[in-house]
């Protein structure tokens, strides 16, 4: 019984051949409690914690600073700005990933769904990035686009081809280093193509934490109260879970809302409706049909949780930009680079044809990187506008990992990989809302994926931030990394590693079933996340 107690509790707590802090620290309290039963005994036949897959490769063993001492610089040197962010009241020091993997300094492994917030693309540590960068830093690191060198050359075509500028149009890029960075870029490509300033987004979206973006960035826990808005406007969004209008045929994807519509399986009049708005916000923001620059929208939600637009919405909306005379564009930032496993683009997804894109995160496989893409006319405006200088961007390092990260996603068919066990996590997600009533609401698409949290079906309202901690807190417990998000943070997002498998499904659906009982149970210690609770 005593050998039985240990294993038992060493199997919830462990990953390959590492031990947990957690279970260093309980064993002896294990122990003894064993002892106290006697060796006749019987244990109760408790379910064991999911485990994940096997995992042939090992990390090096770390030598590094302790996580005790990260922790105190981090708190003591990184602006608070930064290190307030930190996700877990226990947080494990991250030191190797491999593939879909990451782990820390113990080496428990742990599922990495949060992909650096959906910027892991081909893999952790992935041969052929790795040895692109290696070979490119052997050679020339950098000279600036000022003097010539050939890996952007090399770099811009094989992007190009992507784009399919036959089709899109899009056949000109601009190489940044961080969508913000892209973003601001596109705003500007777009005053300089139209001479106009007015910008228009969308309520619930995020583009980016610079000066110029933050007014674009339309929820609240982004946006600085000290921030001048001026010629940035937003519509409304169009979603159909927590919007006026939407319902169960309004989604392209594979999971749709709980609640009916009017819509038919090819039309969806809750776009027209949306569309609608957006019309009515250029009637009075440009009198006369003039003043408009440009409209924004992601391909889909990033930072508000996979929030889907319904069929049909961006044709509609990209109409009506044009027919005040501005340009479309579409943030791929996060939906780029086939991650939503039918689709390469986002704009393909939707059936449009932007002016410009934006496009970073995936794009360099975890490298500093963005570019911003668009036709030919508008560039040439934007290079007679101004003479506009980026020191780091097509840097040489940069274009060998974007280079690489391009034909690894092609190679490895991570594409398919995405549509094939993304879309079999959704759905498995989806049927679960039967079973577990805090489960408000699931979508995405391929490896872009979100859950939302509610308090009961029936009423839809979002539970508490700090009960979204304490599971988010229980995954990690068990291995699984996740990403947060949501207008009222009441969502987790998963944008992976593409490599992610089917084994690594079974675990995910495994940890989250019991996760979620555990919370329906009041199972989970929520008061340790309260904010408020009493001292």
């Amino acid at each position: 019984t005593l050998l039985y107690t240990i294993k038992f509790e060493l199997a919830k707590y462990t990953n390959m051949k590492a031990v947990s802090r957690t279970a260093v620290q309980k064993l002896p309290k294990v122990i003894s409690s064993a002892r106290s039963l006697g060796e006749p005994a019987t244990m109760p036949m408790e379910k064991p914690d999911p485990q994940l897959p096997f995992c042939e490769y090992e990390p090096p063993p770390y030598d590094g600073p302790s996580r005790e001492l990260v922790i105190k610089q981090r708190k003591a040197n990184v602006n608070p700005a930064v290190h307030r962010q930190t996700y877990y009241k226990d947080p494990p020091l991250f030191v190797a990933g491999k593939g879909q993997y990451l782990f820390d300094d113990t080496g428990k492994r742990y599922l990495d769904l949060l992909g650096g917030i959906c910027t892991v693309s081909a893999g952790h540590n992935h041969p052929k990035v790795n040895a692109a960068v290696a070979e490119q830093m052997s050679k020339i690191s950098h000279t600036s686009n000022v003097l010539l060198h050939p890996k952007i050359a090399e770099y811009s075509e094989a992007m190009v081809k992507k784009l399919n500028p036959k089709d899109s149009g899009l056949s000109v890029v601009y190489f940044c280093n961080s969508g913000s960075e892209a973003n601001d870029l596109a705003m500007m490509m777009a005053r300089a193509y139209t001479g106009y300033l007015n910008i228009v987004g969308l309520r619930r979206a995020y583009h980016g934490a610079s000066a110029a973006n933050i007014p674009l960035t339309a929820m609240p826990l982004y946006r600085h109260a000290t921030m001048p808005i001026s010629n940035i406007s937003q519509t409304m969004s169009p979603d159909v879970y927590r919007g006026l209008w939407g319902g169960d045929h309004c989604r392209d994807g594979p999971c749709q809302v709980d609640r009916t519509c009017d819509c038919g399986p090819d039309t969806c009049n809750a776009a027209g409706m949306y569309a609608d708005q957006y019309r009515d916000h250029l009637h009075t923001l440009c009198p006369a049909g003039k003043g408009l620059a440009g409209f924004i929208a992601e391909g889909m939600g990033g930072m508000t949780a996979a929030i889907q637009a319904p069929k049909g919405f961006y044709k509609e909306v990209f109409d009506i930009t044009k027919s005040y005379g501005g340009v479309n564009i579409m943030d791929e930032v996060q939906t780029g680079f086939g991650r939503l496993g039918s689709h390469y683009w986002g704009f393909e997804y939707h059936g449009v044809k932007p002016d410009i894109i934006t496009a970073a995160k995936s794009i360099g496989n975890g490298f500093p990187l963005a570019m911003c893409a668009t036709t030919p006319e508008i560039a040439e405006a934007f290079a007679n506008s101004c003479f506009h200088f980026n020191t780091f961007g097509g840097n040489a390092i940069a274009s060998a990992a974007g280079l690489a990260t391009l034909e690894a996603i092609d190679e490895d068919n991570l594409m398919e990989n995405s549509h094939i066990v993304g879309n079999h996590i959704l759905n498995t997600l989806n049927s679960m809302r039967n079973k577990h009533d805090i489960i408000g609401d699931v979508r995405g698409k391929g490896f872009f994926m979100a859950v939302e949290f509610v308090e009961s079906q029936s009423t839809n309202k979002p539970i508490p931030n700090y009960h979204l901690n304490a599971i988010v807190e229980r995954f990690k417990d068990l291995g699984l990394v996740v990403g947060k998000g949501g207008i009222h943070l009441n969502c987790f997002r998963m944008q992976p590693p593409m490599c992610v498998t089917m084994e690594d499904a079974d675990f995910i659906i495994a940890v989250m079933d019991q996760v979620f009982t555990e919370y329906t149970q009041s199972r989970l210690d929520l008061e340790a996340f309260n904010p408020n609770a009493a001292k």
